[in-house]
């Protein structure tokens, strides 16, 4: 038993040591693990300030062409611009010919049976309201949404209003490019296209609209069919395609989404956008001349909103910033200005601007003719005036009217008043020229005569 005893004694202090041991081996892993627990706080905060700083913000932006017009705009658009997202919408799967990088909004199955809306605007509205989910869908998760649609045949001028409605919905910025009809296309189209263009208003942002008529301006004889309609591509692709620029890339004064934002903030305004080269010792005064100048743009806008930026190589010269800066603000003083410089080296001679203008249209619309009916003034209507001498009112003379005119004939007292008809009226004015006449035949004659005549 003693013997056991001190066994256990004798291995009662190893065990103490043991866990006294075991205690300084946790304090050591707690500090390593306290260790590595700091050192991976300290290497997130650098993380996460590294991805702070690297990250920016793209904003999406989804051109979406409507109708036969509409879509060969955008395919056209969508080959050499990369950086927007481009989308075909139409009912006619005829036209579905799939080309790379554009996506294909095909509906209206049940009620076109794969056709086109025939001339038939509304035919085209019932057929994407049965969609409206679908649309959603399409319009949901955009920054900017921009719409090209022909205006004046069916589907263009059905549909366009009802994707602006629901972009407007989804708090979209949302920019319409809108080509209207030639004139040989009739009254009809014409009547559409500004009928739509009037809705359109209400939801849109802004809106661009090119007159297929002004491409006359722009081509001679010998341009064909296929090349007029192509030019006018070629200059909305430069021009979204530099505004898209602007967008995505910094330059040394920048523009970025929040400007094109503050600019396009509005409802139902007029826009103006182009992009304009050129090159040579004046290339400032060319430049700014021709941005200017779009014979294919509306340009009657009263500019209330201005973004422009200026790109040139390492020797764009502050005078030439100034040159152009200074013209541009002359459309209006007043005007909210944005602009931006932006350095390109492989640009060297060229000098480029880039110009967004939006305000209300500064042309008037047609007043209707209002036709001026006259019609018989009845007895309780006639009111009396009080004059001072006997008078007979004029009335501008009416062609082959049988009207009673009311007139008023007060005498001294100015108690009576007297209705006659026009026949009376003009034998009344006879009477009093008469009197005139006779009265200055009399103050002709002498003084001394009619003295005599007087007394006689």
């Amino acid at each position: 038993m003693i013997k056991k005893k001190t066994k256990k004694n004798k291995k009662a202090p190893r065990a103490k040591l043991h866990r006294s041991l075991k205690k300084v081996k946790r304090v050591k892993h707690n500090k390593k693990t306290h260790s590595v627990k700091n050192s991976k706080k300290t290497s997130l905060k650098k993380e996460d300030f590294s991805f702070s700083t690297n990250a920016i913000f793209r904003p999406k932006i989804r051109v979406i062409g409507i109708g036969g017009g509409g879509s060969s705009i955008v395919s056209e658009i969508g080959r050499t611009l990369k950086k927007a997202n481009f989308v075909i919408v139409d009912t006619d799967i005829r036209t579905m010919k799939k080309k790379p990088g554009i996506k294909y909004f095909y509906f209206g199955q049940a009620i076109t049976h794969g056709l086109g809306t025939g001339m038939n605007p509304l035919l085209a509205r019932e057929a994407a309201e049965k969609e409206k989910d679908r649309i959603t869908k399409l319009l949901e998760g955009q920054d900017i949404v921009i719409l090209v649609a022909s205006l004046g045949g069916g589907l263009g001028s059905g549909v366009a209003p009802f994707f602006a409605e629901i972009s407007r919905n989804l708090n979209n910025v949302t920019l319409g490019i809108f080509t209207l009809p030639f004139k040989f296309e009739g009254k009809k189209k014409a009547k559409i296209s500004s009928q739509v263009l009037q809705s359109l208003k209400k939801h849109l942002n802004a809106l661009i609209t090119i007159s297929n008529e002004k491409i006359f301006k722009i081509i001679d004889e010998k341009t064909s069919i296929t090349e007029a309609f192509s030019l006018v591509n070629k200059n909305l692709i430069e021009s979204l395609e530099s505004l898209i620029d602007l967008i995505y890339n910094p330059g040394l004064i920048n523009i970025d989404f929040a400007d094109v934002r503050t600019i396009l903030k509005g409802r139902g305004m007029a826009a103006f956008l182009n992009s304009a080269e050129a090159s040579g010792n004046d290339r400032a005064e060319k430049v700014v001349e021709k941005v200017l100048s779009n014979p294919l743009f509306d340009s009657n806008i009263k500019a209330e909103k201005v973004l422009f930026n200026i790109t040139g190589g390492n020797n764009l010269s502050m005078i030439e910033v100034d040159k152009v800066s200074k013209k541009i603000a002359e459309l209006n003083p007043k005007a909210k200005i944005i602009f931006g410089i932006s350095k390109n080296p492989g640009s060297k001679n060229k000098i480029k601007t880039t110009l967004l203008i939006t305000g209300p249209s500064s042309v008037a619309e047609p007043k209707q003719k209002i036709e001026k009916v006259i019609e018989p003034v009845k007895k309780e209507k006639v009111l009396t005036k009080s004059l001072k001498k006997l008078k007979i009112i004029k009335t501008k003379p009416v062609k082959l009217t049988k009207v009673p005119i009311a007139v008023e004939i007060k005498s001294n007292d100015n108690r009576e008043m007297i209705r006659r008809s026009a026949l009376e009226i003009k034998k009344a004015q006879e009477v009093e020229e008469s009197k005139k006449l006779n009265q200055e035949s009399e103050w002709e004659v002498p003084a001394f005569l009619r003295r005599i005549r007087f007394k006689a």
